[in-house]
């Protein structure tokens, strides 16, 4: 009986742990996978190639001048499968404001991805990483004292093209920046423009150590050995220069032989796992240093990069031997590593590092967040973080902006449509965003490894917490289509009108008021509809008049009897 006893009672320690929650102490925030789209157009390549863009800057073969493109009228702020414009940018960065007036983060983990996929040349990557780096540098001043950067895939030219030595031209040109901005300097300075990394310590017994896990990859571009284009460069593109003068990293850079790069990969040839540096950077005995003076310290650590360890669509993100240095580094510290933030996925999902002797057990909890672009059909999202006195990060709470439904109410505000025009629709749009969901309110547990282990065990025998765990890996929406889609599938038959339907994110012809429309019965073209249409709207109209002019009348005569009564019964005063 006693031993039953004892298992029900270190159950129920187990169980409170779990349930009870923790005091928030402090909170911070994660930002990830902008993908701004400078040259937005929500009418070109929907459902064609995940970039929605004038057509000219989308040529590969032409450098055009940098200019974003004006506010759009339809899907303004973004639409599934493309990359959103800075319209998305503004609207999140005053949400994450306005949350902050009641939960102030002590700082914002940025995850990396800034520009769209696909940009045509180096210098509209290059353009676009320094207007969103300005406008978050400038917009995150009312969110949180600072923040912390990391490397993405697309945070080089062309994607994945990372020099596996250290202080590479595009490195420190990234670096220089943020450099620019006040975001990095001193020793975070000095190994970022190098590798892409650096450690800072927010507050007293934490510190965060952000990875640049893109040269992990496997698909690392190879980029001597993989054939190129000549892609044409406009006259006032080939002559600009971002990089010189107070922008250089560090003291004495030599930037004087640096041009823009007017060749792009014509095929992606990756670097082959074996031939690559055992370490490329030293980063990860930068890391375990980093590591060992953290538990000689007393530190909690916070992991953050952009390409998470394990799978993502089929195959593995890491070279297995950078997998397994990292993974051995990880279990290494295990007790100190408080969490791991990633972005990348486009997907809510969590995972962990296990380890498998002398029986499987989690070690280390992986989070990844979906981001703001909804290029991967998912809607835009952010999270705040929750924190103990004693580091623990005991849940987060994700907010996110359904784009169907702002797509949709902010085009019948007219006070929007002006505020847009002229680039200040946040003011409205940050309204739009919503609470999500928290995971410890979601699923019962919090962010341990332990917690997330048990969980993991759950999902493989509730198929409803299956369900709901999918739901938010997208945010909430439903297939790859735009609500539009749905739409312009009603009513349109041919490919032809669909597919025009579906790019201008809108019906070819007004339609009738739906109580008209129902008065109209059965056409056979919608050249019958709006013919009905139009008659019947000239009978209402006059109908209304006439109707009008009879109840003008009877006031008018109302008016003038009482009139009449009155100057009969007025008495003058004495």
């Amino acid at each position: 009986m006693f031993i039953w006893q004892l298992v029900a009672f270190l159950a129920g320690r187990g169980a409170a742990k779990s349930f009870s929650g923790l005091e928030t102490s402090y909170r911070f925030a994660q930002l990830t996978d902008v993908h701004i789209e400078p040259f937005y157009n929500p009418e070109r390549g929907h459902l064609k190639g995940g970039v929605c863009r004038v057509p000219e800057a989308f040529n590969k073969s032409s450098c055009v001048p940098f200019k974003v493109e004006p506010e759009a009228a339809t899907y303004p702020l973004g639409r599934l499968n493309c990359d959103p414009p800075f319209a998305l940018l503004r609207s999140v960065l005053e949400h994450m404001a306005h949350v902050a007036e009641t939960e102030k983060p002590d700082f914002v983990m940025f995850t990396g991805d800034i520009p769209s996929h696909q940009l045509s040349c180096q210098f509209h990557q290059a353009r676009t990483i320094e207007m969103v780096i300005e406008m978050m540098a400038d917009k995150l001043k009312k969110v949180a004292p600072t923040w912390f950067p990391a490397m993405g895939n697309n945070d080089y030219f062309p994607n994945y093209n990372v020099s596996m030595e250290p202080n590479s031209p595009w490195q420190q040109f990234v670096a220089s920046i943020y450099a620019r901005e006040g975001v990095l300097s001193g020793e975070q300075l000095k190994t970022f423009a190098a590798g892409g990394y650096y450690s800072a310590s927010p507050r007293p017994g934490l510190k965060v150590i952000v990875l640049n896990t893109v040269v992990w990859s496997q698909k690392v571009l190879d980029w001597n050995a993989a054939p190129k284009k000549h892609v044409h460069h406009h006259q006032d593109v080939s002559e600009a220069n971002l990089y010189h003068g107070p922008d250089a990293p560090l003291e004495g850079s030599d930037t004087s032989g640096w041009v823009w790069d007017e060749d792009v990969a014509s095929k992606k040839i990756f670097v082959d796992c074996d031939a690559r540096p055992a370490d490329p950077y030293g980063q990860l005995a930068w890391a375990r240093q980093e590591l060992l003076r953290a538990r000689s310290s007393g530190q909690r650590v916070i992991v953050a990069g952009h390409v998470p360890p394990g799978n993502k669509v089929g195959s593995n993100n890491f070279c297995q031997q950078h997998l397994d240095d990292f993974k051995h580094l990880t279990q290494d510290f295990a007790d100190i590593i408080e969490v791991q933030l990633y972005g990348d996925h486009s997907n809510d999902e969590f995972r962990m590092v296990w380890e498998e002797t002398p029986r499987p057990r989690a070690v280390s909890s992986i989070l990844v967040s979906a981001g703001v672009t909804p290029r991967k059909h998912c809607n835009p999202s952010w999270r705040m973080f929750e924190v103990s006195k004693e580091h623990q990060v005991s849940d987060f709470s994700q907010y996110f902006l359904r784009l169907a439904d702002t797509d949709i109410q902010l085009n019948m505000d007219s006070r929007w449509e002006k505020l847009h025009r002229l680039g200040r629709d946040e003011e409205v749009s940050w309204k739009f965003w919503q609470k999500q969901y928290s995971f410890r309110d979601q699923y019962g547990v919090g962010l341990d490894p332990e917690e997330l282990q048990e969980l993991w065990m759950a999902l493989q025998r509730d198929p409803g917490l299956l369900r709901t765990y999918v739901s938010h890996m997208f945010s909430q929406t439903v297939g790859n289509y735009d609500y539009f889609d749905y739409i312009c599938d009603m009513r349109y038959l041919s490919e032809e009108k669909n597919d025009a339907c579906s790019a201008r994110g809108a019906l070819l012809e007004s339609p009738p008021p739906l109580e008209l429309r129902r008065a109209i019965g059965p056409t056979s073209s919608d050249a019958e509809v709006a013919e009905t249409y139009g008659s019947m709207r000239l009978a209402v109209l006059g109908a209304s008049l006439t109707l009008n002019l009879l109840l003008g009348s009877v006031v008018l005569l109302m008016v003038r009897r009482r009139r009449r009564e009155e100057a009969a019964s007025y008495v003058a005063l004495p």
